[in-house]
């Protein structure tokens, strides 16, 4: 197992770790929030969809915790010495921040939910929060298409950098 590691590097290890960490995390979310929200809200209506909802994000924030560090570890890793450190920074604390935000957030809109009854104890505050929800996931996923773009492109400035072995 060793030679395996020192052939393909851990740097390598790292950054596959990232990118299926990644991918289950934002493609979960992208999936859920594109294709499975849309239909449960049709099927089910807004407020029962919303009781769904409201496990399914408990799973997704698990996901992006874990995510992150491994992002981390793989900015740590990767992108020392790059130009588009910087970036990698700046990507991934905003979503650590968006992150910590709806972690924070989502007891609090759970407590304006009666699963009981099914129903919404105080709509109008629900729905001001859910926006706030809503729009710090955008912030997040806009944030996290950053990174991928990191991912893609920002690697190469090392290899383009670096000097043969001889």
């Amino acid at each position: 197992m060793t030679g395996f590691v020192s052939a393909i590097g851990v740097s390598s290890i790292v950054r596959f770790a990232a990118l299926c960490a990644f991918a289950f995390w934002q493609g979960g979310f992208v999936f859920y929030a594109g294709v499975v929200v849309p239909i449960g809200s049709d099927e089910l209506g807004d407020t029962l969809q919303g009781f769904i909802t409201r496990r399914v994000t408990q799973g997704l924030n698990i996901a992006g915790v874990v995510a992150l560090i491994i992002l981390l570890a793989d900015g740590l890793r990767n992108f020392q010495g790059l130009k588009t450190r910087g970036w990698f920074w700046a990507f991934w604390i905003l979503m650590v921040l968006c992150q910590a935000w709806l972690i924070v957030q989502h007891p609090a809109m759970d407590r304006l939910l009666e699963p009981e009854t099914v129903s919404i104890l105080d709509r109008k505050r629900f729905r001001l929060q859910h926006q706030i929800y809503l729009w710090t996931s955008t912030v997040m996923w806009v944030a996290s298409l950053g990174w991928a773009w990191l991912l893609a492109t920002g690697t190469r400035q090392a290899e383009v950098n670096e000097k043969p072995r001889t």
